[in-house]
């Protein structure tokens, strides 16, 4: 054997295990959106139950307070009425109760086990199988189940829904963030959640009232439902407009000392998220569920995925042996930005 060929050899070793070390360093975590949407009714604990059997890092969810000041699982304000039946069988009327005017405990009434036929559920996630006899569960209730899950649990990626020009959905966001953070130390899950939301001026109370709870900025400057305004003020961003800060919304984030940032799928580029990197920003994005958009946020090195469809994703995470945290805290999932 020649030397030429015998160091040529040993630096291709040096190359594969390099290569593997890498990989392993590499990561993206994986959060079932409302559970796993895609395959299972949303937001209910047999949604969540199938994005664990798929094999999640996180659970994404949607929480709403009732008017008895308990925190509700569900994704809009009022009943979904694609959703919800009543004790009959009866899917409700279009304009549905609002949940804050419902007491927690009549919430248990609705059945929230299939998508109404014909309706854009039904139509948008064919392959999502009934689970007749859900209901609309509470926080303290996903604790309990999520407590008695064996093995690794997954992080609990709760979104808090509000909207500035609907005040009446919420309480008083100083009210807000106290239920919020006196349930999670309740049910033992400080620690063990991370709250994210579109609204940075809640956002910013949670921090104020618990610096251990990571915070998730969520942005989208898609037409018809942006919360970034250039040139103008938005109503949801706490002052922290990316207008002040060069058009850079994870200067922006940086700045209002969030965690992590959550752009829309359709804001991203590889530039924007190498700018967030350089902020010690980990980039959360949402809602992927094609394959190939799938792939292109793995080609951007984004640090984790929301989608309905977390069997899809998984598949293409394990397909590039990227690694996976064995717990579900924020360092554990992001250990990298930790050393930015």
């Amino acid at each position: 054997m020649s030397l030429c060929y015998s160091y040529s050899n040993v630096l291709h070793q040096i190359r594969l295990q390099l290569n593997r070390f890498y990989c392993f360093l590499a990561s993206c975590v994986i959060h079932g959106h409302r559970g796993a949407r895609g395959l299972a009714p949303e937001n209910t604990i047999a949604g969540f139950a199938r994005a664990c059997q798929v094999g999640v890092d996180g659970i994404e969810l949607d929480v709403v307070i009732s008017a008895d000041d308990r925190v509700v699982i569900h994704h809009d304000p009022r009943l979904n009425e694609t959703q919800c039946r009543d004790q009959s069988g009866n899917w409700i009327a279009s304009d549905g109760p609002r949940i804050r005017e419902l007491l927690s405990c009549d919430l248990s009434s609705y059945d929230i086990g299939r998508a109404k036929p014909g309706s854009k559920t039904d139509r948008d996630f064919p392959q999502q199988s009934p689970a007749d006899g859900e209901w609309i569960p509470l926080l303290g209730e996903l604790a309990a189940w999520w407590h008695d899950l064996r093995g690794s649990r997954p992080i609990l990626n709760i979104e808090l829904k509000s909207h500035p020009d609907y005040p009446d959905d919420t309480p008083p966001l100083k009210d807000y963030s106290r239920i919020i953070v006196d349930e999670l130390d309740r049910f033992d899950l400080i620690g063990h959640a991370w709250l994210q939301a579109f609204d940075w001026r809640l956002l910013q109370l949670i921090q104020k009232a618990c610096s251990r709870i990571p915070t998730g900025y969520l942005s989208c400057a898609r037409a018809g439902e942006s919360t970034i305004f250039p040139g103008g003020v938005s109503p949801w961003l706490a002052g922290f407009d990316p207008d002040r800060f060069g058009g850079s919304t994870p200067h922006a984030v940086h700045a209002a000392g969030g965690t992590f940032w959550g752009p829309w799928f359709g804001d991203l580029n590889a530039a924007v998220i190498q700018e967030a990197k350089a902020f010690g920003l980990p980039v959360h994005t949402w809602t992927v569920n094609e394959s190939e958009d799938i792939s292109q946020a793995l080609d951007w090195a984004v640090d984790g995925i929301t989608t309905d469809y977390p069997d899809r994703a998984r598949r293409l995470v394990n397909a590039r042996h990227l690694a996976s945290p064995t717990t579900g805290s924020f360092e554990a999932q992001h250990p990298a930005h930790l050393r930015a």
